[in-house]
């Protein structure tokens, strides 16, 4: 049987047998018989479900898995010496593909971190020894404390932890500041007769338990102290607060739901920026329709610290990216005076930079770049995304178009392809006028009253995008135009939506008011009432002086038309003095 197999083989074209030995030669394991064999489905969750692990997801065919093996090698050796704190395993996706799949792994090497069998993060950094062994030392658990000395210490003052016992904490105008102190907060601002404030209570309750050990899930009943409420600006119940460790704080207008607090919680509480590598960025954009990716020097540290101070606004959306890689600099083709950029990657498109900001000596309008370029280009509004496009810091120009469920699918495709000739449109800007554009869609069915009361959108009866209703909503100012500058009505075409859109910006296209004449005139009177209110708070002297003055010009208006008064009645009935020797 080896003779027929060795002829076959020598028959063979001498080319073949090259490439079928440089394949296998360059398939060289990323896995070595001096570790422990790669887990698999059957044993993947019982392993990780004690302590913590990072797990390092393979395949042999990567290049990147075979030169990262030597680094794993001594991490699994430091685990093993250092106590293992943290434990060390791999999974060969080559293999259990699936496993891989359900653990996210978008590419190799990929290094997974959990604790007690729930995932945790994935590791994000340079895959450098010192980093990596850092980065361990970090997720380690504490040792456990030793038999306290006889006679016993005094115990070491610590300050207390945040969310320590997992449940909602109760706070007033004495402990307010000192918990906001200890870490970051969630804020819970309600009133106890509200049905809203009331059906959020077991999520919120839920949440803390959740939130344990990472973040301040508390309440302010404002009936009890109306005054701390009105310093935090509460102006309805229930109004979710965050209040980051280090920055300003931001009102929370999403869902309610506990997965939706959660996620928001998560990330809002997480560091403001992550390195990258060059090669993840097409797989981070394919992920996120918005990331900032920050090109710094190696070696300046301070900028990136700087710069997550100044994007706690965002809250963790979008997340930003930090690179020292100088491919990347080459790729969005950053000037080589500029001292650093921090560029906007939008709509999945890892390759054009949607917008730049080259880095100067001054950061003071960092915070604002950041916020005005946070949108995707195009979007669905929803109740969750309704008040952070609507009611966005940069007060953007938003195009809405109504589509029912026969255009839903085509009208999303026609705004992403208008969202990207806009952009060229505009020189790379996306800005009319000075003020961002951005491409949105509601469902008719489901807002099609609430769009008809606003703007006069109708769902359209059939399936064609010519019958799809488009208006420009400013909403911060609650006008809207639903024509061109000839007086035709909007069209789901990029001519017409550009021509509506530059009109607008130069006033050759009037606005229509979303609200009648009551409800303009109700919302006038109520914010003045709010405005004399706002003063009186501020200038409670000032406001009881002027209270006083108008108090004594009327008392003595009054007793001049009362005296007046009692003057004529003296002449009408001939009591008057007047002409009389006594």
């Amino acid at each position: 049987m080896l003779v027929p197999l060795l002829r076959a083989l020598s028959e063979l074209p001498v080319s073949l047998l090259l490439t079928s030995f440089a394949l296998a030669s360059a398939a060289l394991p990323a896995h070595t018989a001096s570790l422990k064999a790669p887990l698999t489905p059957a044993n993947f969750q019982p392993t990780i479900a004690h302590g913590t692990w990072l797990i390092e997801h393979f395949s042999p065919y990567c290049g990147h898995c075979r030169a990262f093996l030597p680094t794993w090698e001594r991490l699994v050796e430091y685990s093993e010496t250092s106590g293992g704190g943290v434990q060390l395993a791999q999974v060969d996706c080559s293999v259990n593909g699936d496993l891989c799949d359900a653990n996210k792994v978008k590419g190799y090497p990929q290094l997974n971190l959990y604790r007690d069998g729930e995932f945790v993060e994935k590791y994000k950094a340079n895959r450098d020894y010192d980093l990596l062994t850092k980065y361990i030392d970090k997720h380690a658990p504490p040792p456990k404390a030793p038999s306290p000395p006889s006679p016993p210490a005094a115990p070491p003052v610590h300050a207390p932890a945040v969310n320590s016992k997992g449940e909602v904490t109760v706070l007033n105008p004495d402990n307010f500041h000192a918990h906001l102190e200890q870490g970051p907060a969630f804020i819970k601002f309600y009133a106890p007769w509200c049905g809203h404030c009331k059906k959020l209570q077991p999520t919120w309750k839920q949440l803390a338990k959740i939130m344990q050990g990472k973040v301040t899930i508390a309440e302010v009943n404002c009936e009890d102290h109306e005054k701390l409420c009105k310093s935090q600006g509460v102006g309805g119940y229930p109004t979710l607060i965050y209040y980051p460790a280090d920055g300003e704080k931001s009102e929370y207008t999403s869902g309610r739901k506990v997965e939706q607090l959660k996620a928001f919680a998560e990330r809002a509480s997480a560091s403001a920026t992550q390195a990258i590598q060059p090669e993840e960025v097409d797989a981070y954009v394919t992920d996120d329709a918005v990331l900032y990716l920050l090109l710094h020097p190696a070696d300046d540290t301070d900028l990136i610290k700087t710069v997550g101070r100044l994007a706690a606004p965002l809250l963790g959306s979008p997340v930003i990216y930090t690179s020292a890689s100088p491919v990347l600099l080459k790729r969005y083709d950053i000037p080589d005076t500029a001292p650093w950029a921090l560029i906007a990657l939008k709509d999945h498109n890892p390759h054009t930079a949607s917008a730049m900001y080259i880095g100067s000596p001054s950061l003071d309008d960092l915070p604002t770049w950041l916020l005005a370029n946070r949108l995707p280009t195009s979007l669905e509004l929803t109740q969750d995304t309704f008040q952070s496009v609507m009611n966005a810091p940069h007060a953007p120009l938003v195009v809405l178009a109504a589509a029912g469920p026969a255009t839903r699918e085509k009208v999303a495709a026609r705004f992403r392809d208008v969202a990207l000739k806009w952009r060229v449109h505009t020189s790379g800007t996306g800005l009319v006028g000075g003020r961002a554009v951005v491409f949105t869609w509601m469902d008719a069915g489901k807002w099609e009253s609430w769009m008809k009361s606003m703007y006069g959108l109708r769902a359209s009866k059939g399936g064609e995008l010519e019958d799809v209703g488009v208006v420009i909503a400013d909403h911060q100012v609650l006008k809207y135009y639903d024509a061109e500058p000839g007086g035709a009505p909007i069209k789901l075409t990029s001519p017409s939506i550009f021509a509506a859109l530059e009109g607008a910006a130069e006033g050759t296209v009037k606005p229509k008011n979303s609200e009648n004449f009551v409800e303009r005139m109700a919302r006038y009177l109520n914010g003045k009432v709010t405005a004399i209110e706002a003063y009186v708070v501020s200038n409670p002297f000032t406001s009881v002086f002027l209270l006083m003055i108008v108090a004594v010009v009327v008392f003595l208006a009054l007793r001049r038309f009362l005296a007046d008064d009692h003057s004529g009645h003296e002449r009408e009935y001939g009591y008057s003095k007047s002409g009389r020797m006594d």
